[in-house]
């Protein structure tokens, strides 16, 4: 509902962005970064210095955590697919980054995890939520491998583990004016200091919008790809 040239709205369904901040930057603050702020704050209350766990960590909410808690003085596990992206992901601000595989569960043996966020599913999943601590929450928002989430029985009756989804949607609709407000105003500042960016890996004018579809499928994008008007 969003690719358009003109469009009438209230008043009050708008954000008023600050000049300073890029017109491309400001067009991504409602997803992503909404996702993570919401991810980081609505399940767990974390403590200073505590870590979190997230698979997908390269895609656009997982670099959007990492830069969030960075900032926010937690610390970040990060599991990715490719080992072409340790060294990028620990550039961004991510304390430790992992390859998803067996391996990981040993990788980080000894670290309190209470929180995981996990927005693939399948075995990748089941590999996270073997890293929580007893008492620990999952937090689904993604399903990237199209598999579903698997839990064994002793991750409820062993480890008392929380399991929750977000719907970014539908939580953005039904919080408040005030609420919405106050997630705007702590991203809206993060992204004027530069502290909270997204990559752009290309941009289309509008009349070329199938191309910029077909980009957008691409593997291995390194950024979004945006519409410009």
């Amino acid at each position: 509902g969003t690719w358009r040239e003109e469009c009438v709205l209230k008043a009050s369904e708008l954000v008023a962005i600050p000049a300073e901040i890029d017109v491309l930057q400001a067009a991504m603050l409602k997803i992503n970064p909404f996702t993570a702020w919401r991810l980081l704050h609505d399940y767990v209350t974390l403590r200073p210095g505590e870590y979190i766990i997230q698979n997908a960590a390269n895609s656009g909410a997982g670099q959007a955590v990492i830069q969030l808690a960075h900032a926010l003085g937690w610390k970040t596990i990060n599991v990715v697919r490719r080992a072409e992206l340790i060294d990028e992901l620990r550039a961004l601000g991510g304390d430790v980054v992992l390859l998803d595989d067996d391996n990981l569960r040993e990788a980080v043996k000894g670290t309190e995890i209470r929180l995981a966020l996990n927005a693939v599913g399948g075995e990748s999943a089941l590999r996270v939520m073997n890293c929580l601590s007893p008492g620990g929450t999952m937090v689904t928002y993604g399903a990237m491998s199209l598999q579903p989430l698997r839990i064994p029985n002793g991750m409820l009756i062993f480890k008392d583990l929380r399991f929750r989804g977000i719907w970014i949607n539908k939580l953005y609709e039904e919080s408040t004016p005030s609420e919405r407000a106050q997630t705007w105003e702590k991203l809206i500042a993060l992204a004027r200091t530069g502290k909270l960016r997204a990559k752009v890996a290309a941009t289309y004018p509008l009349a070329q919008v199938k191309e910029a579809v077909a980009k957008a499928a691409e593997g291995k994008r390194d950024g979004k790809v945006l519409l410009t008007f």
